[in-house]
């Protein structure tokens, strides 16, 4: 979730050996294409890049087909199309497979529905693509510069994610005596990124992991929304990071203006497992954070 410009995402193609499958999603079309850029450049195939909003990446199944029929029994093995970065011409690897109440078996592709054997393109945009491609090379010699929208994800469709979120960048050097940032303006930043969590929350299956980090050192964007997810989500625990090179994070609560602003962040036990790099500390690096959530058995 919010990938651009892709750095840690061939990071983790490369601990994954090009094996598998890495979904990269980020909402700026121009981000997504220095993604796929960057993914060709080092021969890295097991990336697939998608212009989507981290807010907007779950989905229902009535979001994702648009079928003038009543669905009575739903069969989805995917809910976007895959393909390999670098040969969009290729076929794709999942394909959508609705069954109607009528038997009829619905393929959603990237360029329509098939139906009967019957292609329907149900987007302008995909006519147009049809017909002929437009844009040639592209500026980045990648897919033809073109970019492919996701519809989003069904719950649970992930092991893994990694929510590398939009932050108030206090971590970043040149900026820590910039004055950019209000109280007003990081509790704005706080609130984002709650709801991002949540999305990433749904995503991840039963079992599976979630790694939160941010490049601010405000910990109402670190240790509070940990203190959040821990408090909100019972089938969320801290897990224990390797390598483990950051300092603890915060412990206690930040009380101000007689209590009109209170924020709670974490136990000495739970900053332990949290990591928090502050530049003025003996590591010389930047100032981020990051946590690792393990996810339990979901309520239902």
């Amino acid at each position: 979730m919010c990938a651009a410009p892709g750095g840690k995402t061939t990071a983790i193609a490369i601990l994954m050996k090009d094996k598998g499958e890495v979904v990269a999603c980020d909402r700026s079309h121009n981000k997504v294409l220095d993604i796929m850029k960057l993914a060709t450049e080092m021969g890295l195939t097991c990336i697939n890049a998608y212009k989507l909003d981290a807010l907007k990446s779950v989905c229902q199944v009535k979001e994702i087909l648009d079928v003038g029929v009543e669905i009575l029994d739903l069969e989805v093995l995917n809910p976007v199309v895959t393909g390999t970065v670098g040969s969009p011409n290729e076929e794709m690897k999942n394909n959508d497979m609705t069954k109607c109440r009528n038997g009829t078996k619905l393929m959603q592709t990237e360029n329509g529905r098939k139906t009967d054997g019957k292609m329907q393109l149900n987007q302008s945009e995909d006519r147009l693509k049809a017909v002929h491609k437009r844009n040639g090379p592209g500026r980045n010699h990648c897919m033809g510069g073109r970019v492919r929208t996701s519809k989003g994800y069904f719950p649970n469709s992930f092991d893994r994610v990694l929510l590398d979120a939009p932050c108030s960048a206090l971590g970043l050097r040149p900026r820590l005596f910039a004055g950019e940032e209000t109280l007003m303006s990081l509790t704005h930043h706080a609130k984002y990124q709650r709801r991002m969590f949540d999305r990433a929350v749904q995503l991840v299956r039963p079992g599976g992991v979630i790694v939160y980090s941010t490049c601010t050192i405000n910990p109402g964007e670190n240790e509070a929304l940990v203190r959040y997810a821990l408090d909100k989500y019972e089938f969320l625990s801290l897990a224990a990071q390797d390598p483990r090179i950051g300092g603890p994070g915060l412990v206690g609560q930040c009380d101000l203006f007689d209590g009109k602003f209170v924020e709670e962040w974490l136990t000495e036990s739970e900053a332990e497992l949290v990591q928090r790099f502050d530049p003025s500390s003996t590591l010389d690096t930047i100032g981020f954070f990051i946590a690792k959530f393990n996810v339990g058995q979901k309520e239902i």
